[in-house]
């Protein structure tokens, strides 16, 4: 077995799956795995830090210029439902190795370190290894402190590379993230009529990703926004929703609806919720999203993912948009719930902003170089999920995302193709050994 493969088995063998909401987060063991076996008995120096129950490990060897950032994340979304093997057991089959992140991205992560033995003995220059587990929350307590804590050590990159991406392609663009949640208090009413219940199914052209950042409303139907529609169109009143819901950015796959159909001469009154009926309602509108943006290939993208009942209705929105306007966004979901008389509270959580590295960068054009004489694709591209790279694009600090073949990211049987880990092994030591020399 290949060493980026025997690495890959053992990351996905860790169940670090991450979501805030059902209280799961991922242990420091796959972090101390990485350490204690691959990184620290070759000489790297390693060091950790932790806030909000998240690690990361930062690892580093080297003495010179220029310094070069390898980041990652291991934690990963919950499996979901789907499923034809065990997600945290990696099942291979031809070219194709199964389980939960090895797209997204255990895969590249096993790559860089694949590269780790090869390079501590470059040590002319710095090469720091910076492994996440928080990417999946937002990354605020993860890659979001690594700019402070590098600057702490003298170890600001020149350059980062990251691996959360696939296709094989240069992107050097992405879109910012928010994360939108409405805690909608419970407002019983009663009502004259006849129940009823319906299942509304997410349908994605092409079998793509469940990932809601490629959700393409021109391809695509979303489960909430098809029942949304119905519910308006007839003025039907909410019960009760159900559903496959695993994280704010995963696309579920259906949704079902309890509901009451409105009739006068019904001698029947039936219990619905008054403020879960107002929001289903308003999600008809989020095609229509007015908020300034710059130019993205992929537009903007708003789509409601998870809900949870509890005290109160918790619906959590993902919002994918190139723009840092923070208050602009606010005042738009403000209106939103103004509109259709959502009452409860709103809170709007984006990040530092969008990721654009220029292509006149030094980074961009030797990765173009580097593509080009392995004959793959030498035009830059957006992509539409955001990542950790944009904790330094904020700060102009050049980013390339470079990664494997695979598919299902977000979804069930979630898989990378095993031939094409070598070639992203081959990109990165050839795209290092040309950034190496802009500074001899």
């Amino acid at each position: 077995m290949k060493p980026c493969v025997e690495i890959l088995k053992n990351l996905v063998s860790f169940p670090t799956a991450n979501n805030p909401n059902e209280d799961k987060k991922p242990s420091r063991d796959i972090l101390d795995y990485i350490n204690d076996t691959i990184l620290s008995p070759i000489g790297y120096k390693s060091m950790f830090y932790e806030k909000n129950q998240y690690s990361t490990l930062v690892s580093y060897i080297g003495k010179g210029d220029p310094k070069i950032l390898f980041i990652g994340h291991c934690d990963v979304v919950p499996p979901g439902p789907g499923w034809k093997t065990d997600p945290f057991e990696l099942t291979i089959e031809g070219d194709n190795a199964y389980g939960r992140g090895t797209a997204d991205m255990k895969g590249a992560v096993a790559v860089m370190l694949s590269l780790a033995k090869k390079l501590a003995k470059e040590n002319n220059w710095t090469v720091i290894y910076a492994i996440t587990l928080d990417e999946e929350s937002g990354g605020q307590s993860g890659a979001g402190l690594l700019l402070p804590f590098l600057e702490k050590e003298n170890l600001v990159p020149h350059y980062v590379i990251n691996g959360d991406t696939n296709g094989l392609q240069v992107v050097n663009r992405r879109r910012n993230s928010y994360v939108i949640t409405f805690e909608l208090p419970k407002t019983k009413l009663e009502i004259k009529g006849t129940t009823s219940s319906r299942t509304f199914k997410t349908e994605i052209a092409g079998n793509r990703t469940m990932h809601a950042a490629y959700f393409m409303r021109d391809l695509d139907e979303h489960c909430m926004e098809k029942a949304s529609e119905f519910l308006k169109q007839h003025s039907y009143k909410v019960q009760k929703i159900t559903g496959p819901f695993v994280k704010n950015n995963v696309l579920p796959s259906e949704v079902t609806v309890d509901y009451i159909i409105p009739d006068e001469k019904s001698e029947i009154n039936h219990e619905y919720d008054s403020a879960l009926t107002c929001f289903m309602h308003s999600i008809s509108d989020y095609k229509n999203i007015d908020v300034p943006s710059e130019p993205s290939d992929y537009g903007i993208n708003l789509t409601f993912n998870y809900y949870k009942e509890v005290e109160k209705h918790f619906c959590q929105l993902d919002l994918r948009i190139m723009s840092n306007e923070n208050e602009e966004i606010k005042k738009y979901f403000r209106k939103i719930a103004e509109r259709y008389s959502i009452i409860g509270d709103i809170d709007v959580k984006g990040s530092v902003g969008p990721v654009n590295t220029p292509i006149t960068s030094p980074l961009i054009e030797k990765s173009i170089q580097v593509a080009k004489g392995m004959n793959l694709s030498t035009i830059p591209i957006e992509m539409g999920g955001a990542t950790d790279s944009r904790f330094f694009s904020a700060y102009n600090i050049p980013t390339i995302e470079f990664g494997p073949l695979g598919s299902n990211v977000h979804g069930a049987n979630e898989d990378v193709k095993i031939s094409s880990l070598e070639i992203v092994r081959k990109f990165y030591y050839k795209l290092i050994t040309e950034l190496v020399k802009l500074h001899q």
